[in-house]
């Protein structure tokens, strides 16, 4: 009787031991990629069988599983299918990537890059960077309002991303006010404001200069 017993504890004991071990979690490979929908009169994107959708005039997040993956970007709208992206890029474990599309819907230009070197930030302060999307468009120049001209980017060229920039996110300062201009002249293009109650403390954006020579606009994406 004892023998049994004692036969138990073990049996039982083992069953603990067994239940504690620590089960291992096989965690999968991940990117992620940041699509910035920006083409003139374009329409809604779908990529593959995401459900949210890459508005137009607008940006959308989506985790990649890694190795080499077929980026594909339609406007389903009226069942029209169009394809304003299908390129194949290779994706690594933790990578963050961005993907800029502009022009037309029959001329889609398109910029992708491999995100290095992100800054983070302490209080009152936040990261910008600028990226020229407006073919045939002059090099740009930008300046914080009230600024230099060109103080804070200079000779932008077409398809050109400038790197991150630390921008001070006072609450006193207010409003921020990009002012976008040529780079040659100083002649003033337009504008973008980031208002003061929705300064990106710690983070950064990118300001996407768009649209076509003689109605440009910006578009702001929020980054990390």
């Amino acid at each position: 009787m004892k023998l049994k017993l004692f036969m138990g504890y073990i049996a039982l004991w083992a069953m603990i031991l067994a239940s504690c071990k620590k089960q291992e979690v096989k965690l999968t490979p991940l990117a992620s990629l940041l699509v910035t929908n920006a083409v003139s009169g374009g329409g809604n994107l779908v990529l593959g069988t995401n459900a949210a959708p890459v508005y137009n005039n607008s940006s959308q997040g989506y985790g990649m599983l890694t190795g080499s993956r077929e980026i594909e970007l339609v406007d389903t709208a009226g069942g029209m299918n169009k394809v304003y992206y299908n390129q194949t890029k290779d994706f690594v474990n933790g990578g963050v990537y961005s993907l800029f599309l502009a022009g037309t819907s029959d001329a889609v230009e398109s910029v992708f890059v491999k995100e290095e070197n992100i800054p983070s930030h302490t209080a009152d302060v936040f990261g910008a960077r600028v990226i020229n999307l407006v073919k045939g468009e002059v090099p740009i120049s930008v300046n914080l309002q009230g600024n230099p001209n060109s103080s804070f980017i200079n000779n932008l060229s077409y398809k050109a991303i400038s790197t991150f920039k630390d921008v001070s996110a006072l609450d006193s300062e207010g409003d921020k006010v990009f002012e976008f201009r040529n780079a040659t002249t100083g002649d003033f293009i337009t504008s973008f404001t980031v208002p003061g109650y929705d300064l990106p403390r710690f983070r950064n954006i990118t300001l996407v200069f768009a649209g076509a020579v003689g109605s440009e606009t910006v578009l702001r994406v929020n980054n990390y």
